[in-house]
């Protein structure tokens, strides 16, 4: 097979820059989106440091023009498109569905469900001319979960699971899976600096007791990390997963 060309949305940061770091591991030409140019530079040297091929594309997904634009400028440099992992998303609004203002619907569901169905409409042609072809959903278990006061954005990654199934059943016939990883609260970057001091310190205990309350949902004791998502796309991706399609999977250490 020829080498594999990749595009990883969102990928400057978290778990979209370890699944494009993993999928360079693998051989895998790979393209990092982001809005940030200097952290993407940052992931493509990271990456050619330790011998794989990666190329930064600066795109806002929130529009529409940016994201035609970005897919004539991929397929200007590359003649082939294998796999295309939508990770890139936002958390939009947060807080009770009577106080959210209906306008940030529209905006929320921009990024996490629009931009997806247009990077699937403008690049999976690339993948029916050779047959073959991996799409990769970065969705949530806040769609079953269904936490309060975040709305919005359960209801995007329900419509993201929705996309996902009917697409795999348009597109298999040409050879094509279409998948959704599920995460459950990964501990990124982020979370481990921001979001648990935080939630620590609103509950008046210590950031490791946070973290102990937060495994209790867990089977094993332990929260997922941005590489056991990684994990699981580099899977999916190799033909030992061509009969995996249509399907949300949880990566949740069962909670």
């Amino acid at each position: 097979m020829m080498e594999q060309v990749a595009i990883v949305t969102g990928s400057t940061k978290g778990i979209g820059k370890s699944i494009a770091i993993k999928l360079a591991e693998q051989g895998i030409k790979v393209v990092i989106t982001g809005r940030n140019e200097e952290l993407g530079d940052e992931v493509v040297r990271s990456i050619e440091q330790s011998g794989g091929k990666a190329q930064f594309f600066k795109v806002d997904l929130a529009s529409n023009d940016e994201v035609n634009s970005f897919c004539d400028l991929f397929m200007k440099h590359y003649d082939r498109l294998d796999i295309l992992v939508n990770n890139a998303g936002i958390s939009g609004p947060m807080g009770p569905i009577l106080q959210t203002p209906v306008e940030s619907i529209a905006s929320t569901f921009k990024v996490n469900v629009d931009s997806i169905f247009l990077l699937c409409q403008r690049l999976i042609p690339a993948m029916e001319q050779q047959h073959w072809g991996r799409v990769i959903n970065i969705s949530s278990i806040a769609y079953r979960l269904t936490p309060a006061n975040s709305a919005v954005y359960n209801m995007t990654k329900a419509a993201l699971n929705a996309f996902t199934q009917t697409l795999a059943k348009e597109v298999g016939p040409m050879g094509i899976t279409v998948n959704a990883i599920a995460p459950g609260l990964i501990l990124t970057d982020r979370i481990l600096n921001e979001r648990l001091p935080g939630m620590a310190a609103k509950a008046g205990i210590s950031v490791e007791q946070m973290r102990k309350e937060l495994t209790k949902g867990s089977l094993t004791n332990q929260l997922a990390t941005p590489e056991n998502i990684a994990a699981t796309v580099a899977f999916l991706v190799t033909e030992g997963a061509s009969a995996i399609t249509g399907e949300i999977l949880n990566i949740s250490s069962g909670a």
